[in-house]
């Protein structure tokens, strides 16, 4: 019997990714999309497209009749917390709440692995966008639906963002390690979550073996996704001169500063021993990006 679930944000920068690995396992996926014609150019062909907002509750409700694993891949770039509605806080609610008219036996979400653990935070800085989630993972837990949480790593899915022509940036000092996870190994701990009692009421660390310094790791990806290129170390001044638009230089400072100060330990034991030991690396996984990228 194959496993069954739906998927909120599925065609975002990291959801998209999730959803055609899950499928190449195996599992039958319906995605809650804003725009069908759209998500139709993005996922796999065999993927179930129903319309649904999550800024629409009578939407979702519609959207998510017969669902009983759901798993939401939503992601705030803002650090204003007054705005009336982030897809991460209201955007949530709404989903519990149509996930309780509709029957839904298990929700799952990421977030990122600072959320559970600040001690990471070696100045003690917080990770702004966690004062908008933090609602939405609060309304998750007290809806009486079983719950998966999946506190992520830096995810290396994010390194190209980087590369420009033959040079990679790394803006800022990185001195401290990180264990850069991925979407393969993100995809396949949520398919072993999907119908696995031991993975309820759980929140999971998701994190690599290799523990590596932003830097190092931009190095490491690099030699494998694009070996002609070269990672090019930048001082933080470097955001203002890019030109980027107010809100996006503000958010993109407080990220690195954020990254600059994180000190990450391994604490990935217990998801490992309940749904499954990582199996890529940054090499591994720089060469399957690579592969992706290529021409068919």
């Amino acid at each position: 019997m194959s496993k069954k679930i739906t998927i909120i944000g599925a065609t975002g920068h990291l959801g998209h990714r999730v959803t055609a690995k899950l499928v190449a396992q195996g599992a039958e996926v319906t995605a809650v999309v804003r725009d069908p014609a759209r998500a139709k150019t993005i996922l796999p062909a065999s993927v179930r497209l129903v319309q649904g907002d999550v800024a629409d509750p009578a939407s979702l409700v519609t959207a998510l009749a017969g669902t009983e694993t759901l798993y939401i891949t939503l992601n705030t770039e803002s650090l204003e917390v007054t705005l009336p509605f982030h897809s991460e806080r209201e955007g949530v609610k709404n989903i519990v709440a149509a996930a309780q008219k509709t029957g839904v036996c298990h929700i799952m979400q990421i977030a990122g692995i600072d959320f559970i653990h600040p001690e990471f935070s070696t100045k003690g800085m917080a990770y702004g966008t966690n004062a908008i989630r933090k609602e939405g993972i609060a309304a998750i837990k007290d809806s009486g639906i079983p719950y998966t949480f999946f506190y992520c790593s830096v995810f290396m899915d994010s390194l190209p963002k980087f590369l420009e022509g033959e040079e990679m940036a790394v803006i800022g000092e990185h001195v401290n390690p990180i264990y850069f996870t991925n979407t393969t190994e993100l995809a396949a701990l949520v398919f072993n979550a999907i119908d696995n009692p031991a993975a309820r009421g759980k929140e999971f660390a998701v994190q690599g073996r290799e523990a590596m310094t932003f830097a190092q790791g931009s190095e490491e990806f690099l030699c494998h996704f694009a070996p002609e290129a070269q990672v090019l170390k930048l001082p933080f001044e470097t955001v203002r001169q890019m030109g980027l638009p107010e809100d996006q230089a503000i958010f993109f400072e407080h990220l690195l500063s954020f990254l600059e100060q994180t000190s990450e330990q391994q604490v990935s034991a217990e998801t490992w021993r309940i749904l499954g030991e990582p199996q890529t690396t940054i090499a591994s996984f720089a060469q399957e990006l690579r592969a992706e990228a290529q021409p068919a």
